[in-house]
């Protein structure tokens, strides 16, 4: 199952067909530098500022939701990185859940599976809209929320996940087994990148640069060892 949406260049990502694309421009401005010759006189430059940065975001509270059957819910959730969790195992037919800005759950039957929201600069997530024919449990949590992948250790498991990266990985070997579609994102900064988007089972190793969070999407199960 996959389902995102690029902003910048307008492309849907659904499961019948998906469409790669770079991350968008995060629309940062350059200043431009003051017009020479306006002044009559020699004006003592000024030390130039240092670059500002974003502090990293404190620790958020898990946001928990549950129900039953279809429904459309409002979420507290800031504009930050969010990793969602949904859980519908009495589930059957068709289930989905998608935000104003992209469809994150589109899948068949039993549900259970993590992905993430707000990845694109200023497309905050506010509702989530939920189709099921049972009952559900939907859970936001920050990174804390996630299995961290270190140095040497393997992780394994089925399904759409997303895993921690520690600054000291620079690899990510990943075999995939499934029938479906496969996808692997990386997330590090303000960027999303998809390395791995292609039919059936899947082995090799993805780069990334730590800090980051990686997200697997398929219908089967998985493995990632970080190097």
């Amino acid at each position: 199952m996959i389902r995102r949406l690029c902003a910048g260049l307008g492309a849907v990502l659904l499961t019948a067909g998906l469409v790669a694309c770079s991350p968008a421009n995060t629309g940062r401005v350059v200043p431009r530098a003051a017009s020479e010759g306006l002044r009559s006189s020699p004006t003592p430059s000024l030390p130039t500022p240092p670059p500002s940065t974003s502090p990293k975001p404190g620790p958020q509270p898990p946001e928990t939701h549950s129900g039953k059957g279809n429904a459309s819910v409002p979420m507290t959730w800031p504009m930050r990185l969010g990793f969602v969790t949904f859980d519908c195992p009495k589930c059957s037919g068709h289930v989905a859940v998608n935000t104003e800005n992209e469809l994150i759950v589109n899948d068949i039957g039993p549900y259970k599976g993590t992905q993430w929201i707000n990845d694109m600069p200023g497309h905050q997530a506010r509702t989530f809209t939920v189709k099921a024919n049972a009952a559900w449990t939907l859970t936001i949590t920050d990174e804390s929320g996630l299995p961290v992948l270190e140095p040497g250790k393997t992780l394994s498991g089925k399904r759409d996940a997303v895993v921690s990266v520690p600054d000291a990985v620079s690899s990510v070997a990943v075999t995939t087994k499934g029938n479906g579609n496969t996808a692997v994102w990386v997330h590090s900064g303000d960027f999303s990148d998809l390395p791995v988007n292609q039919l059936g089972d899947y082995k090799g190793s993805v780069p990334v640069s730590g800090p980051a969070v990686v997200s697997l999407e398929g219908d089967g199960s998985w493995t990632v060892t970080a190097s």
